[in-house]
């Protein structure tokens, strides 16, 4: 019988989830498919209703659900706990686990281009995928980490919980930091792309890493690459947390270039 994975967002059909996880699943011979499931934050549980009882046996979550989707599982395992946020769930017979992979995208394609120890890094957000950025730097020894958000009180409360230094965006001129990590939601699906930061306030010697991946070159990076700074396009943290997602769904270890 045909084992069903699924990416669970809203909107989701811009993901690369499916397209990723279909190839390994035909790589290696594993009946399986991966499908979309574009889920309105109403329809949450009602969904995870059909999840059990179809027996889908794995999702990827992605915006806006990694924070909400956490009071409809039955377990949640310690990084998710300590992160806030799950994004990737398995079913074992029922029973709805959820982790969180995103910190392992973020820590992986960090280290492919800079060290982390001992750097200064900025984190643009304050939501789940904040979180799991903070706690990817935070592991790996950062030197001083400040959170930045349009909403300050949001960016303060991650900052306790993680005891760590926050502000506005208009904090980032003072810092000039060595990794920028661009964790907010603003600019999906646009081409022409949304501010968050002037360009004039990056430099070349900062590595600038975005988290999301469509479009692949976002506003930031598009200012961050005339400036001669390096850039880390999403599509890296999407491989490397889906390499560790499919390990935990299926056992078995993928390569990606």
């Amino acid at each position: 019988m045909k084992q069903i994975y699924g990416i669970l967002a809203h909107p989701a059909g811009h993901s690369l989830s499916p397209a990723m996880h279909n190839a390994a699943f035909k790589a290696l011979k594993i009946d399986a498919e991966f499908k979309y499931f574009d889920v309105k934050p109403q329809d949450l549980k009602k969904f995870i209703l059909k999840v059990r009882k179809e027996k889908i046996k794995g999702l990827s979550v992605s915006s806006p659900h990694k924070e909400a989707i956490i009071g409809c599982l039955d377990r949640i395992d310690p990084v998710a706990k300590k992160i806030g946020a799950v994004n990737t769930i398995k079913n074992n017979k029922g029973k709805l686990t959820g982790t969180n992979f995103d910190w392992i995208g973020v820590q992986n394609s960090l280290l492919e281009k800079t060290k982390i120890k001992g750097k200064t890094v900025v984190i643009l957000g304050a939501g789940g995928a904040a979180s799991a950025a903070v706690y990817a730097v935070k592991k790996n020894k950062a030197k001083s980490i400040f959170i930045l958000n349009r909403t300050v009180s949001h960016a303060k409360k991650l900052a306790k919980k993680y005891h760590c230094k926050y502000g506005g965006f208009d904090l980032f001129e003072k810092i000039n930091p060595d990794i920028v990590i661009q964790a907010t939601s603003a600019g999906i699906n646009s081409l022409k792309g949304v501010k968050i930061i002037p360009k004039k306030f990056l430099k070349p010697k900062m590595v600038v890493m975005e988290m999301i991946y469509a479009p692949l070159i976002t506003k930031i990076l598009r200012d961050a690459k005339v400036v001669g700074a390096k850039i880390i396009t999403g599509e890296r943290m999407l491989i490397h947390q889906g390499t560790a997602a499919f390990k935990y769904w299926t056992g078995k270890k993928l390569l990606f270039p």
